[in-house]
């Protein structure tokens, strides 16, 4: 997974929007802090996680007709 970019607005909603580039998160913050007076951020992802809950492994014998 590539790089993104959120923005947060103190006592705004969690973000939702993911930004390709820092400049278009900059350009959002920007925004939102003019038009709502508020302190924003951007912030950066730096790591992800995944579970899986399965392991599928295939076992049926190569010489099968089917």
């Amino acid at each position: 997974m590539k790089t993104f970019y959120m923005v947060f607005m103190e006592g705004g909603n969690t973000p939702s929007f993911k930004h390709q580039t820092y400049e278009s998160a900059e350009i959002e913050a920007k925004r939102l802090a003019k038009q709502f007076n508020r302190k924003t951020f951007v912030l950066v992802s730096v790591s992800s996680f995944e579970i899986n809950e399965f392991k599928v492994e295939d076992l049926r014998p190569c010489d099968l007709p089917f």
